[in-house]
């Protein structure tokens, strides 16, 4: 992990590294993880997939019973 020693305290992104500020002070990282369009495609993330699904109907589901819920409680 590199630390950051100069007399710039950068938050956020820049290309491809992130700045960000812990206890410890200041650091940076390199941007990390899986592409999009690999999730969005390769056999191996198909249970990733399924999961995102049942997430956005559950996720959609409870955004209908608050609403309802909020009307309600309005009368």
């Amino acid at each position: 992990m590199a630390r950051l020693n100069g007399i710039l305290k950068i938050e956020g992104t820049l290309q491809d590294m992130t700045f960000y500020k812990t206890q410890d002070g200041h650091l940076v990282k390199t941007k990390s993880g899986v592409s999009g369009d690999r999730i969005a495609n390769d056999p191996a993330f198909a249970r990733t997939r399924e999961n995102g699904y049942e997430f956005g109907n559950a996720a959609a589901a409870g955004k209908l019973l608050r609403d309802a819920i909020r009307v309600m409680a309005a009368t």
